[in-house]
């Protein structure tokens, strides 16, 4: 392997475990409770504690199948649980670092039921290697990749793409975008970003975001109103992560002291705009690369996407489905035929 290593992060938990809906259950209550003591607000807005967030697909062997496949440079896998461990895993398997929370996460946040207590605290895994690429568990791959999809000159690739924000549904997730947004106003300014970094933000990598941005532009000068976010694998470098956390510590522990997603986080995009706003990232064009897909509205689509392997990388996103058991078994029909042998990860 030529170069610096990097490394590929995944969470995973078994959202049917019984001791773990047991506990869940436990802190939910106590959660709830604060809730209502806190706000005036629902707790459906408050607190994001759905079981569909937590659901199985049964499709994560087909995650180890595609990286084994068409990322063979990748250094280390970190599978991050709160150890529990997928009964078809080999964990003895090359390459393969098994990541409790307890070994990466401090205690005062410990149990968690949130990703993002995990995603705050990545740079905290032992032997994490500097450049690394975060997967949610439902990223996957599904064509050849190559380290330059993921950093050039040792900077993470990614693009900067303004987007006006919309908010049709009052749901949590609105209004952790919009904290993620003051937390980018708060420590960068529009204004200087264009003035010191206007070729990455109008970069002919991406030339549909180019062209958005320029048309953009011209809107207040001082703050940023909105991003495309791209829920695609995420290159970071720990120091970025680090480096987040001496900006706003308080912020970064607010969030993480909460166990299940609550409407005052913030979320790992705060390390993706620190990253885009000191202009440390190599433009790269990820709308063209990869995609992202609801299976509630657009199952057929997403399995033609797996099996003519139309993209690099795609998220298959749990929105909107109503007939579970037939969509899995629909998706996983698509994702054996693509990828059909064990990897070495498996029993």
């Amino acid at each position: 392997m030529s170069g610096y290593p990097i490394d590929f992060v995944i969470p995973w938990v078994d959202g049917a475990d019984p001791a773990w809906r047991t506990e869940k259950a436990r802190y939910l209550a106590e959660a709830e409770g604060k809730a209502d003591a806190f706000s005036h607000d629902t707790q459906k807005k408050e607190i994001d504690a759905a079981d569909d967030r937590y659901r199985d697909w049964d499709i994560l062997p087909y995650w180890f199948r595609a990286v084994e496949k068409y990322a063979p440079w990748v250094h280390t896998i970190h599978f991050v649980t709160c150890g529990q461990t997928p009964k078809w895993m080999d964990t003895k398997a090359k390459g393969l670092h098994l990541v409790n929370h307890t070994d990466f996460i401090p205690g005062k946040y410990l149990p968690t039921f949130s990703s993002h207590p995990i995603e705050l605290n990545l740079h905290r895994i032992p032997g994490l290697a500097e450049h690394f690429v975060y997967f949610n568990d439902d990223f996957y791959l599904t064509a050849p990749v190559r380290r330059s999809d993921f950093f050039r000159n040792g900077l993470p690739c990614d693009m900067i793409e303004e987007k006006p924000p919309m908010y049709p549904r009052d749901e949590l997730y609105n209004y952790i975008l919009v904290n993620d947004i003051v937390f980018a106003n708060a420590h960068f300014s529009r204004k200087e970003f264009l003035k010191e970094h206007r070729d990455k933000w109008f970069s002919f990598e991406a030339p549909k975001a180019a062209l958005r941005n320029l048309y953009y532009s011209k809107l207040d000068k001082n703050y940023f109103f909105g991003f495309d976010i791209h829920h695609l694998p995420m290159a970071y470098r720990k120091e970025t992560l680090r480096k987040v956390w001496d900006m706003d510590y308080e912020r970064l522990d607010r969030t993480c002291s909460h166990r299940f997603r609550d409407f005052r986080d913030v979320s790992q995009c705060v390390f993706k705009y620190t990253q885009l706003l000191s202009g440390e990232f190599a433009p790269y064009d990820k709308n063209r690369y990869g995609r992202l897909f609801k299976l509630g509205d657009s199952l057929d689509e997403t399995c033609r996407a797996i099996e003519t392997q139309k993209y690099k990388m795609i998220c298959i996103n749990d929105t909107g489905v109503t007939d579970f058991e037939g969509s899995k078994a629909r998706l996983i029909a698509s994702l054996d035929k693509m990828l059909p042998a064990k990897s070495r990860f498996e029993l």
